[in-house]
């Protein structure tokens, strides 16, 4: 067998911004449907956090399955483990070396019967057991010494033998090994008077087959295959040895011996064992793998279970995953840990801010108001077919995105795909809205953190950092009602991330206005082009998108105080 390499299925990833909405949502599970129809491996679309409500009621609403929730896309170690084969702690060392032979690894994990590890076994450490000098501290143990623990089981499996007499094969112990080559006058005379410890190896003698069986030892090995008179055998029952029978001649079968020892009591943990966790993250562990002199390290969960192993050439290869980026494209809206791997495909209506790739990705980009919108239109272009369900959730995507095609961002193209989508999912796009707005809204309901958290995007100009999360609100007094609540958590996060400004977006879809709580620098406040009775609150009528109406104020004020 060759030495296992890692192979673990290609996954793609494809995820919206941090803190999802409907539409980065909707608009990744539909994706990774239409990905999964043309090209090998496995697409997960992914919810970066918590799934919003209004995109749970979408989805149960057309029996379709909740995206993954995960927080970030960090390489864990459990991603890089390979399927080595265990060896058990009970097996005997004989059994145990062929098991390491065949994977020509260096090392292979050792556990007990639950599972728990108990150290890794390998040629050197076996080598270093087996040649400790007797009358050390292996207790006469090693290959010089006489000493041998295992059990009579052990033993006829280890020398493939025959079971004659005897019962209680499974008790292990300490064995004393003798063998019976000389006269029986002699030997009888060299034998210890404590016999429950002795295995003596014997040929065909039958004296010396006689007088063993005679002592009451614990065990006889007659070797060769070498006839057992029936006298010996009832001298034997009747005093309980156990008698094996093995076709290895002495020679072979005193050197089989020493291998009969189970695992458990030759692997022994070091001090400086390197050991990981499957939840570790590569990037918090890979220089230790690196470093560590053993290239084949286990992976052991918090009860003590092994997981798995981790082979340290597998640190080189490619990440297990790639990056299919939604809704967004700069990095530092995606979910921690993008970095490590690779993007390899943009769908996205927003500014492109993303950082260079290493080789050319299919970025698919328009002006239009919803992601959602650009998914459909590549299902409508490549002549896939779109499930009712599936348009249904685009649909959905499409109206909470463009505020039923009332935002600013509305194009034409997000209104064709609109009448396309009610066809063939039956539901009109009024009806669906209304449901949506149907689920409570986050002000009355939720706590300030994930209002402000529920649908943020940071961004960064130079060297001003700011943020602007949006909510839609049916009452705009909610607002008022909570401001201070919402401003202390918005002064936490600032000051815990090093935000200089941090606008809350509240959206009114039906009348087409907003109000902005806004917190941060005194300069950026002052610039906004919005009227306001104590620079905190702005009245933002007719604003209704943060994409294309608040954010290209941002930007041009923050231009402008860095140009002083």
């Amino acid at each position: 067998m060759n030495r296992r390499k890692v192979h673990h299925p290609v996954q793609t990833f494809i995820s919206g911004h941090r803190n999802p909405d409907i539409d980065s949502l909707a608009a990744a599970t539909a994706l990774a449907v239409l990905r999964g129809r043309h090209s090998e491996g496995e697409f997960i679309p992914l919810c970066p956090g918590v799934l919003p409500d209004r995109a749970k009621y979408l989805f149960d609403r057309f029996q379709i399955p909740y995206p993954v929730c995960r927080n970030d896309v960090y390489i864990k170690i459990a991603d890089l483990m390979s399927d080595v084969p265990v060896i058990g702690g009970d097996m005997p060392l004989f059994s145990a070396v062929e098991k390491l032979r065949d994977t020509r690894l260096p090392r292979l994990p050792v556990t007990d019967e639950n599972g728990s590890y108990l150290g890794m076994l390998s040629g050197l450490a076996l080598l270093s057991q087996l040649l400790s000098v007797g009358g050390g501290g292996d207790g006469g143990r090693g290959l010089t010494g006489r000493k041998v623990y295992s059990s009579a089981a052990l033993i006829k499996e280890v020398l493939e033998a025959e079971l004659l007499t005897g019962e209680n094969l499974d008790a292990g112990q300490d064995f004393e090994v003798y063998v019976a080559a000389m006269s029986a006058e002699t030997f009888e005379k060299h034998l210890p008077q404590c016999s429950e410890k002795l295995a003596v190896i014997v040929g065909d003698r039958p004296d010396i087959q006689q007088l063993v069986a005679g002592r009451k030892i614990r065990l006889m090995i007659v070797t060769g295959n070498r006839p057992v008179s029936d006298e010996v055998l009832e001298i034997a029952r009747k005093n309980q040895v156990i008698l094996l029978l093995t076709g290895l001649d002495s020679a072979a079968a005193i050197r089989r011996l020493k291998f009969s020892v189970p695992v458990r009591f030759a692997v022994k943990r070091d001090d400086d064992e390197l050991i990981v966790q499957p939840g570790d993250r590569l990037r918090d562990v890979k220089r230790k793998i690196l470093d560590h002199y053993e290239d084949v390290i286990p992976v052991v969960d918090n009860e003590g279970i092994l997981r798995g192993v981790v082979l340290k050439h597998a640190l080189h290869q490619q990440p297990p995953f790639r990056m299919i980026l939604v809704d967004h494209n700069e990095i530092d809206q995606s979910p921690p840990g993008v970095e490590e791997i690779p993007v390899v495909e943009v769908v996205d209506h927003h500014r492109i801010g993303m950082m260079p790739t290493a080789v050319p990705i299919r970025f698919t980009g328009d002006v239009v108001g919803s992601s959602c919108t650009l998914v459909a239109m590549m299902y409508r272009s490549a002549g896939e077919r779109l499930t009712p369900e599936m348009a249904g959730l685009l649909l959905g995507g499409i109206i909470s995105d463009t505020l039923l095609l009332k935002s600013p961002t509305t194009a034409e193209q997000d209104r064709r795909m609109c009448d396309w989508l009610e066809k063939l999912s039956g539901v009109g796009r009024r009806e669906l809205m209304d449901e949506l707005l149907q689920i409570d809204s986050p002000l009355a309901v939720k706590p300030a953190l994930e209002v402000i958290n529920g649908d943020r995007k940071d961004y960064t100009d130079g060297r001003i950092r700011f943020a602007l999360s949006q909510v839609e609100e049916s009452n705009l007094e909610l607002l008022h009602q909570r401001r201070s609540e919402l401003a202390e958590a918005m002064y936490g996060i600032m000051e815990a991330e090093k935000l200089d400004f941090f606008g809350l977006l509240v959206t009114d879809a039906v009348r087409g206005n907003s109000e902005m709580l806004a917190l941060g620098d005194r300069a950026m406040r002052r610039s906004l082009p919005y009227r306001s009775d104590d620079d905190e609150v702005f009245l933002l009528p007719g604003v209704l998108s943060r994409k294309k109406q608040l954010l290209p104020q941002m930007l041009s004020i923050t231009a402008s105080l860095q140009e002083k």
